[in-house]
């Protein structure tokens, strides 16, 4: 078959590509936004232990999938996605496109509107948003300057921030974290009707299960406090950054 000649030149074919791509990718972001949107209102109407069934079965997401679109969700349209209704051009997430949404996951939420204010992130490249942000990465991530002097103190673990590479993985995490809740939870539900059991034969080794029971709970809340625990030295730690 053959092609008709078209009058426009390929750079304004690729023009029209590329708009439309974009037009695109907006799309594709509100759709998941919309999605998250509709996991977060299921899970929170399932019980425990249902969720991982419930989206097998019914939508046919793994927990890391709906994870991912309930993030989308929570960092780019919680404030306005209603069901049906697309993002408004007032949100500063509306001119945002999937690709873009997904590079800014790796920047946190409490500075990612000081970043969108200060770059024209939608005018920008997949590639030139990607070198921003990792230059920001990089901005807050200065080696310091280490001055040792003798004195007992803690020190503070380096805050990893997250990206698009490593969520992925920190998804997981999530899932197990998910998985050992529920079991916690249901064996802490069987743990009282054991007690309630005992205690209408046996009051005294009743009463001797329950101490042990809340022994073992006083030693957890005390150990998540703080978890993991701060490694300690004898060596203070002061930094100034560098010239």
């Amino acid at each position: 078959m053959d092609v008709e000649l078209s009058a426009r030149t390929p750079t304004q074919i690729a023009s029209e590509i590329n708009l439309i791509k974009s037009r695109t990718d907006k799309i594709m972001l509100q759709s998941c936004v919309q999605i998250g949107r509709c996991l977060t209102e299921a899970k929170a109407m399932l019980p425990y232990g249902e969720w991982g069934e419930w989206l097998k079965e019914e939508v046919s997401y793994s927990q890391r999938t709906a994870n991912h679109l309930m993030r989308i969700y929570r960092e780019f349209g919680s404030k306005s996605a209603s069901p049906g209704v697309s993002l408004p051009d007032s949100n500063p997430d509306s001119n945002l496109n999937f690709s873009q949404a997904v590079i800014l996951l790796g920047i946190p939420a409490e500075e990612r509107e000081e970043f969108l204010a200060c770059h024209d992130v939608e005018n920008m490249s997949k590639r030139e948003l990607q070198a921003a942000v990792q230059e920001k990465k990089q901005s807050t991530e200065l080696v310091p300057v280490v001055k040792v002097t003798p004195k007992v103190r803690k020190i503070q673990p380096k805050t990893v921030q997250p990206t698009a590479e490593t969520y992925t993985e920190s998804m997981k995490y999530d899932e197990q974290f998910a998985l050992h809740r529920d079991n916690m939870i249901s064996a802490y539900s069987e743990m009282l009707k054991t007690l309630v059991a005992q205690s209408r034969i046996d009051t005294a080794r009743k009463e001797v299960n329950r101490k042990k029971a809340l022994e073992i709970a006083t030693n957890m809340v005390a150990t998540l406090q703080e978890y993991p625990p701060a490694i300690r030295t004898n060596l203070s730690v002061k930094t100034t950054n560098p010239e």
